[in-house]
Protein backbone atom coordinates (compact mmCIF):
# COMPACT_ATOMS: atom_id res chain seq x y z
CA UNK A 1 0.00 0.00 0.00
CA UNK A 2 2.59 2.45 1.23
CA UNK A 3 4.69 1.99 -1.89
CA UNK A 4 1.35 2.31 -4.03
CA UNK A 5 1.56 5.72 -2.64
CA UNK A 6 5.13 6.81 -2.71
CA UNK A 7 4.77 5.40 -6.74
CA UNK A 8 1.84 7.83 -7.76
CA UNK A 9 3.49 10.58 -5.21
CA UNK A 10 6.87 10.20 -7.38
CA UNK A 11 4.87 10.00 -10.99
CA UNK A 12 3.05 13.33 -9.98
CA UNK A 13 6.64 15.00 -8.93
CA UNK A 14 7.76 13.50 -12.10
CA UNK A 15 5.08 14.95 -14.07
CA UNK A 16 6.24 18.38 -12.69
CA UNK A 17 2.89 19.14 -10.52
CA UNK A 18 1.52 17.71 -7.73
CA UNK A 19 -1.95 16.57 -7.77
CA UNK A 20 -4.20 17.13 -5.04
CA UNK A 21 -7.44 16.48 -6.44
CA UNK A 22 -9.05 19.41 -6.24
CA UNK A 23 -12.51 19.77 -7.30
CA UNK A 24 -13.65 23.48 -8.96
CA UNK A 25 -16.60 25.37 -9.04
CA UNK A 26 -17.34 27.99 -12.00
CA UNK A 27 -17.70 31.54 -10.45
CA UNK A 28 -19.64 34.27 -12.04
CA UNK A 29 -17.09 35.24 -14.16
CA UNK A 30 -16.90 32.29 -15.61
CA UNK A 31 -20.42 32.12 -16.90
CA UNK A 32 -20.00 35.44 -18.39
CA UNK A 33 -16.40 34.42 -20.16
CA UNK A 34 -19.33 32.21 -22.39
CA UNK A 35 -21.65 35.27 -22.92
CA UNK A 36 -21.79 36.81 -26.76
CA UNK A 37 -18.83 38.76 -27.15
CA UNK A 38 -17.22 37.98 -23.40
CA UNK A 39 -13.48 36.24 -24.53
CA UNK A 40 -11.20 37.01 -22.74
CA UNK A 41 -9.27 33.26 -22.50
CA UNK A 42 -7.26 31.15 -24.97
CA UNK A 43 -9.31 27.79 -26.63
CA UNK A 44 -7.59 25.29 -24.21
CA UNK A 45 -8.58 27.46 -21.37
CA UNK A 46 -11.96 27.64 -22.23
CA UNK A 47 -12.78 24.18 -23.06
CA UNK A 48 -11.31 22.99 -19.80
CA UNK A 49 -13.57 25.55 -17.90
CA UNK A 50 -16.31 24.18 -19.93
CA UNK A 51 -15.71 21.08 -18.17
CA UNK A 52 -15.39 22.06 -14.77
CA UNK A 53 -18.61 20.96 -13.26
CA UNK A 54 -18.42 21.10 -9.62
CA UNK A 55 -17.43 17.32 -9.22
CA UNK A 56 -14.87 16.26 -11.38
CA UNK A 57 -11.50 16.27 -9.74
CA UNK A 58 -8.44 18.25 -11.20
CA UNK A 59 -7.00 14.98 -11.47
CA UNK A 60 -10.26 13.47 -13.85
CA UNK A 61 -9.77 16.64 -15.91
CA UNK A 62 -6.14 16.65 -16.83
CA UNK A 63 -6.92 12.62 -17.91
CA UNK A 64 -9.41 13.88 -19.46
CA UNK A 65 -8.03 16.50 -21.79
CA UNK A 66 -4.30 13.78 -21.46
CA UNK A 67 -2.23 17.10 -20.83
CA UNK A 68 0.17 17.54 -17.99
CA UNK A 69 -0.46 21.13 -18.40
CA UNK A 70 -4.60 21.01 -17.51
CA UNK A 71 -4.00 20.95 -13.88
CA UNK A 72 -1.68 24.12 -14.49
CA UNK A 73 -4.44 25.94 -16.48
CA UNK A 74 -6.82 25.03 -13.87
CA UNK A 75 -4.52 26.83 -11.39
CA UNK A 76 -4.89 29.83 -13.64
CA UNK A 77 -8.10 29.83 -14.04
CA UNK A 78 -8.29 29.86 -9.92
CA UNK A 79 -6.06 32.73 -9.85
CA UNK A 80 -7.95 34.64 -12.60
CA UNK A 81 -11.11 34.13 -10.44
CA UNK A 82 -12.49 32.04 -13.34
CA UNK A 83 -12.82 28.66 -10.92
CA UNK A 84 -13.15 28.18 -7.42
CA UNK A 85 -12.41 25.46 -5.36
CA UNK A 86 -15.29 23.44 -3.72
CA UNK A 87 -13.40 23.80 -0.42
CA UNK A 88 -13.29 27.45 -0.14
CA UNK A 89 -16.46 27.83 -2.00
CA UNK A 90 -17.95 26.28 1.58
CA UNK A 91 -16.01 28.47 3.34
CA UNK A 92 -17.22 31.59 1.50
CA UNK A 93 -20.51 30.23 2.63
CA UNK A 94 -20.07 29.99 6.31
CA UNK A 95 -18.49 32.82 6.33
CA UNK A 96 -21.34 34.68 4.77
CA UNK A 97 -23.63 32.69 7.50
CA UNK A 98 -21.50 33.75 10.20
CA UNK A 99 -21.78 37.31 9.45
CA UNK A 100 -25.38 37.32 9.50
CA UNK A 101 -25.69 35.29 12.40
CA UNK A 102 -23.46 38.06 14.41
CA UNK A 103 -26.20 40.26 13.45
CA UNK A 104 -28.13 38.30 16.18
CA UNK A 105 -28.59 40.58 19.36
CA UNK A 106 -27.02 39.44 22.06
CA UNK A 107 -29.64 38.77 24.35
CA UNK A 108 -33.11 38.52 22.84
CA UNK A 109 -36.40 38.73 25.13
CA UNK A 110 -38.13 35.31 25.75
CA UNK A 111 -40.93 36.22 23.27
CA UNK A 112 -38.80 37.19 20.75
CA UNK A 113 -36.83 33.98 20.79
CA UNK A 114 -40.11 32.34 20.96
CA UNK A 115 -41.00 34.31 17.97
CA UNK A 116 -37.70 33.16 15.83
CA UNK A 117 -38.17 29.75 17.03
CA UNK A 118 -41.89 29.65 15.40
CA UNK A 119 -40.45 31.21 12.27
CA UNK A 120 -37.86 28.40 12.18
CA UNK A 121 -39.88 25.52 12.75
CA UNK A 122 -42.56 26.28 10.46
CA UNK A 123 -39.84 27.23 7.46
CA UNK A 124 -37.70 23.73 8.40
CA UNK A 125 -41.29 21.93 7.95
CA UNK A 126 -41.69 23.72 4.72
CA UNK A 127 -38.61 23.48 3.22
CA UNK A 128 -37.51 19.83 4.34
CA UNK A 129 -40.88 18.01 5.35
CA UNK A 130 -40.06 14.90 7.50
CA UNK A 131 -36.61 15.58 7.26
CA UNK A 132 -37.29 18.64 9.75
CA UNK A 133 -37.33 16.59 12.67
CA UNK A 134 -34.30 16.45 14.29
CA UNK A 135 -33.17 20.33 13.50
CA UNK A 136 -37.03 21.01 15.19
CA UNK A 137 -35.77 19.18 18.14
CA UNK A 138 -32.79 21.08 18.63
CA UNK A 139 -34.75 24.51 17.97
CA UNK A 140 -37.16 23.73 20.24
CA UNK A 141 -34.24 23.45 23.14
CA UNK A 142 -32.90 26.26 22.34
CA UNK A 143 -32.70 28.69 25.46
CA UNK A 144 -30.64 31.64 24.35
CA UNK A 145 -28.79 33.66 21.51
CA UNK A 146 -25.94 31.81 21.88
CA UNK A 147 -27.71 28.49 21.11
CA UNK A 148 -30.21 30.03 18.32
CA UNK A 149 -27.20 31.03 16.62
CA UNK A 150 -25.96 27.59 16.44
CA UNK A 151 -29.15 26.38 15.28
CA UNK A 152 -29.92 28.73 12.84
CA UNK A 153 -26.35 27.56 11.16
CA UNK A 154 -27.52 24.21 11.19
CA UNK A 155 -31.27 25.14 9.58
CA UNK A 156 -29.87 27.22 7.19
CA UNK A 157 -27.20 24.47 5.87
CA UNK A 158 -29.95 22.12 5.94
CA UNK A 159 -32.31 24.15 3.81
CA UNK A 160 -29.65 25.33 1.57
CA UNK A 161 -28.36 21.79 0.90
CA UNK A 162 -32.36 20.87 0.44
CA UNK A 163 -33.63 19.86 -3.10
CA UNK A 164 -35.57 23.47 -3.40
CA UNK A 165 -33.44 25.17 -0.59
CA UNK A 166 -30.94 26.91 -2.35
CA UNK A 167 -33.46 29.10 -4.15
CA UNK A 168 -35.00 30.52 -1.03
CA UNK A 169 -32.33 29.80 1.64
CA UNK A 170 -30.91 33.37 1.31
CA UNK A 171 -34.22 34.94 1.02
CA UNK A 172 -35.66 33.08 4.02
CA UNK A 173 -31.76 34.24 5.76
CA UNK A 174 -32.48 37.81 5.05
CA UNK A 175 -36.14 37.56 6.41
CA UNK A 176 -34.74 35.68 9.48
CA UNK A 177 -32.16 38.90 9.72
CA UNK A 178 -35.10 41.27 9.53
CA UNK A 179 -37.18 39.09 12.54
CA UNK A 180 -34.02 39.38 14.94
CA UNK A 181 -34.01 42.99 14.76
CA UNK A 182 -37.42 43.72 15.05
CA UNK A 183 -39.14 42.50 18.06
CA UNK A 184 -42.34 40.55 17.57
CA UNK A 185 -44.73 43.70 18.30
CA UNK A 186 -43.34 45.53 14.96
CA UNK A 187 -44.14 42.48 13.13
CA UNK A 188 -47.86 42.01 14.30
CA UNK A 189 -48.18 45.76 13.34
CA UNK A 190 -46.78 45.34 9.97
CA UNK A 191 -49.17 42.11 9.44
CA UNK A 192 -52.11 43.94 9.99
CA UNK A 193 -51.20 47.10 8.02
Amino acid sequence: MLSLFIGKLNSSLNNGLMIMDKVYIQTDKAINEFEQGNRSLSLKHRQILIMVDGKRTDSELAKFFNSRNAIQMLLDLENLGFLISSDAAKNQQVDHHNNQTNQIEDSLSLEHLAFIKTFLIEEAQMQLGLMSHGIEQKIALVQNSDNLKTCVALWHMAIRDSRNGQTVSDKLMERLTHLMANPPQAHTSESFS
